[in-house]
């Protein structure tokens, strides 16, 4: 897997994510601080550290549960969430918030993809010579109290590091090769993003159209191809 990814901005400024990704394609993780910056860093490391350890067979410990309805790629992206959620926690917003963090992680093996999130961007997925499906969303508060059209500057509903415990999206699908995720931090769902999927989605095109549809509406896009 390999993410392209594109940041649209107005007088309405959207935080832009930091963007990690393995060599070989396996994991992909990206995380976006409201607050300070370096607290997204941190987050992101922490889940990249675990999701490695679990994968290599490493023994890691973790005061997390394992949960059984879940894949064991599944619980490697959660628990690594939560240990980031933890560590921000306790380390900057115990006290007094400073910062919080969206994030979603994915991680493939096989031709299984496990993802874990909280807050945006929302995951979909447009498998080969068929339309777009959502697979996870994260949702926008600001969306609530959007009237006539106008635009408002995005409110994150859900943040890692804000308290002892956080609310996880998770799941697993199948990927195959000529599959395509899209990934999309955005106060409302570009109808764009539902029409003319008879041919696969592509960077450019998918953030033109979602520019003519709401010029004043900041985003960010990730599109990634899955390949064998």
């Amino acid at each position: 897997m390999k993410l392209q990814e594109r940041s649209y901005s107005t007088k309405i400024l959207r935080p832009k994510p930091l963007v990690h990704q393995e060599d070989d394609g396996s994991l992909i993780i990206v995380a976006t601080s409201w607050g300070q910056p370096e607290h997204a860093q941190r987050a992101l490391d922490e889940v990249v550290k675990y999701v490695s350890a679990a994968k290599s067979d490493v023994e890691v410990t973790s005061p997390f549960e394992f949960l059984s309805c879940l894949t064991d790629e599944v619980n490697y992206v959660r628990t690594g969430i939560l240990i980031a959620n933890d560590i921000l926690y306790r380390g900057e917003n115990k006290m007094e918030y400073f910062s919080g963090v969206e994030i979603l992680a994915l991680f493939r093996r096989g031709t299984q993809l496990a993802w874990a999130q909280v807050g945006c961007p929302s995951l979909f997925i447009q498998r080969k010579n068929k339309s777009l499906q959502p697979l996870s969303i994260g949702l926008d508060l600001s969306s609530e109290r959007l009237d006539d059209g106008d635009s408002l500057p995005p409110l994150p509903a859900q943040l890692l590091g804000l308290e002892p415990t956080c609310s996880i999206q998770c799941g697993h699908t199948s990927v195959n090769d000529g599959d395509r995720l899209i990934l999309l931090a955005s106060t409302t769902i570009a109808t764009s993003l539902w029409v003319s999927q008879s041919e696969p989605a592509e960077l450019g095109s998918v953030t033109t159209k979602m520019i003519q549809e709401n010029p004043e509406a900041p985003f960010w896009l990730g599109l990634i191809k899955v390949e064998e």
